[in-house]
């Protein structure tokens, strides 16, 4: 349990701006900034760690269950027997492996829906120090979920200067139920933490930093380009404020994410053919499904679940209810462009047909998790939460490890 779990939270300031920060005296030396991020990264380093490592724990202790399940009550099931083997390599994790090791030409077409960042840093990983790609894979992903829970509780302390929310804010995305793919050989770790980055600095005005966060998101899955935006909201805020020197840099942001997006559409269209094919193959219903209403997807899915038809995919309504209601705390709670992504993130998750891996599409819309920090009013709400937090972490990775939930 968090050592801050004792301390009560201090009073929010909605929306507050943190570049006021930096109109309390002159601007410090570069030695001072060095020592301060250096202090900084120490801070969240050690807030970090606990609940990254216990999240590693308890999907570990699902995946031994999984195995121990499967092997001593003979369960035969195929897709159960495969998902406990593959482990934290298993679902799309193998994909990523096997598009590293051999490259998109000698896969299906089907493999290019999972987009180049993950693949491209395992093969260089693995060429470099000759670990196998998926141990590479999972190398890449468990430390950029470590390095995720350090940006956030430095973007929730910037916002807020508030240390024992940003701690909260820490396990709650670490404890998240679908936060087991963090672990595993998935994109989703990645992308989220080039996401935090890229709004720390279009937060303080870094436009530059922020055109390669936001590039490279582009490039590590396909909702990486909804980071334009909350940079158009943060560029239409400040444009009053900023010298004209400073647009080039403002323009490159905003732009940046989708560039990189189409980066990777463009190279599919002249090595495959077919620039939207990506785009096309995850609307199969075999995957996310066309595009449908995100209202109806709901209404049908409220309807089966009334009526016992079809209970996996009804039972995907009660996360979407909590979705809902974080996105209503980011927007009262939050600057607006936290909740602007946040929303546009659960819409495109709800436009498909089929609701598998909704939870795990919502996990990348990191402000619900500052808006779930700010109702942790009191230590001991914060400490009920981890646990049931940790316990549904559990429940769903081994349904993972089982075949019987998509991740």
């Amino acid at each position: 349990m968090p050592s801050g779990a004792v301390d009560a939270a201090s009073p929010l300031t909605p929306g507050m701006d943190i570049r006021r920060a930096g109109d309390l005296g002159p601007a410090p030396g570069l030695v001072e900034r060095w020592r301060r991020r250096r202090g900084l990264l120490l801070e969240a380093l050690g807030v970090a760690w606990l609940p990254w490592l216990t999240a590693r724990i308890i999907t570990l202790f699902a995946l031994g269950l999984a195995k121990y399940e499967v092997k001593h009550f003979h369960i035969t099931n195929a897709k159960a027997v495969l998902e406990s083997h593959d482990g934290l390599l298993g679902s799309d994790a193998g994909w990523y492996q096997t598009i590293a090791a051999h490259g998109y030409g000698a896969l299906p077409r089907s493999a290019t829906r999972f987009f180049p960042l993950l693949p491209l840093l395992d093969r260089g990983l693995h060429d470099v120090t000759s670990l196998t790609v998926g141990i590479s894979s999972l190398l890449i992903t468990n430390v950029a979920a470590l390095l995720l829970g350090i940006g956030i509780y430095a973007l929730v302390l910037s916002e807020w200067h508030d240390a024992v929310l940003a701690r909260r804010a820490v396990w709650l995305i670490m404890l998240a139920p679908p936060a087991f793919v963090f672990v595993m050989g998935y994109s989703e770790a990645l992308l989220v933490l080039l996401s935090v980055a890229f709004f720390v600095n279009i937060r303080r005005g870094n436009w530059w930093w922020a055109v390669l966060f936001g590039y490279l998101a582009g490039t590590a899955r396909p909702i990486g380009c909804l980071l334009v935006v909350p940079a158009l909201i943060e560029v239409v805020r400040s444009w009053r404020t900023d010298h004209w020197a400073r647009w080039p840099g403002k323009v490159a942001a905003v732009v940046s994410s989708v560039a990189g997006t189409v980066t990777y559409l463009g190279w599919v269209s002249a090595t495959f053919g077919g620039f939207l094919e990506p785009l096309k193959i995850q609307q199969q219903q075999a995957h996310h499904g066309a595009l449908t209403d995100p209202v109806a997807t709901v209404y049908h899915s409220l309807a089966n679940l009334a009526h016992g038809h079809h209970i996996g995919e009804g039972l995907h309504v009660p996360w979407i209810a909590v979705a809902a209601v974080l996105i209503v705390v980011a927007f009262w709670r939050l600057p607006v462009s936290y909740g602007a992504f946040a929303l546009c993130v659960v819409v495109v998750a709800l436009s498909g047909s089929n609701l598998d891996s909704f939870e795990r599409y919502a996990l990348s819309a990191f402000p619900l998790v500052m808006a779930g920090a700010t109702l942790l009013r009191s230590a001991r709400v914060a400490a009920v939460t981890y646990v049931l937090c940790g316990a549904a972490l559990a429940l769903y990775a081994v349904l993972a490890f089982q075949g019987a939930y998509v991740p």
